[in-house]
């Protein structure tokens, strides 16, 4: 009778596999609510700061819609009672992504780089709003809808050629088809309105057929 001896590092990842997870799903709703308190209330502190508060509390917490409605917006925008249930799939999905991350082991290829990642696309996230409708700028919203997209597809490569993960690169899926979307939105507005924080704008005249007729 043979006793098959296995590799020391075959063992070690077979042990690793049964192990319990330190990251678990309650740790990803956890600081997704951080996420949404520190996006809110940077918001709200900017919109009283610069006096572009709104008509009430709600408005000056969670954005004034009624900025977003009276620009000149592209076809492709999304009506704006979508971004919410958007952004909550995408989120979700990407912080699942990031769960397993963290819970590979440490000195896995790639693992600091997707973190390292997944960080900058978050400071982005919480800034946004901010940015965006407290300082009245469609500049800031493309700048920082561009540099998601590249975020993204940066953490995208990294989950596929270093991590060579395909449940993380999955996790991106919906919030890349989104921001193809967005980027496009946020080039034509930002070339179609005044901004009002750094008083520029427009640079080109739309063609009425690019136009939607009206932003809900």
């Amino acid at each position: 009778m043979s006793i098959k001896i296995r590799p020391i590092k075959e063992v070690e990842e077979r042990l690793a596999s049964l192990r319990q997870p330190q990251w678990r799903w309650y740790h990803g709703l956890a600081f997704y609510a951080i996420v949404q308190v520190l996006t809110f209330s940077t918001s709200a502190l900017v919109s009283v700061a610069v006096g572009n508060k709104g008509k009430n509390l709600r408005e000056t917490v969670f954005g004034d819609t009624s900025y977003f409605r009276h620009l000149k917006q592209a076809k492709i925008a999304p009506p704006s009672w979508f971004f919410a249930p958007a952004w909550t799939i995408n989120n979700l999905s990407v912080i699942a992504g990031t769960l397993h991350v963290l819970n590979l082991p440490r000195e896995t290829r790639g693992r600091n780089a997707y973190l390292a990642l997944q960080a900058a696309t978050w400071l982005d996230f919480i800034a946004f709003n901010a940015a965006y409708f407290s300082l009245r700028s469609p500049i800031n919203a493309f700048v920082l809808t561009v540099l998601f997209f590249l975020l993204t597809l940066a953490s995208g490569f990294v989950a596929i050629f270093r991590l060579k993960d395909t449940r993380v690169a999955l996790s991106l899926a919906t919030l890349f088809i989104w921001l193809i979307v967005a980027t496009t939105a946020a080039t034509a507005q930002m070339l179609w309105n005044k901004d009002e924080l750094y008083e520029v704008g427009p640079f080109v005249k739309p063609d009425p057929r690019l136009v939607k007729e009206s932003v809900r």
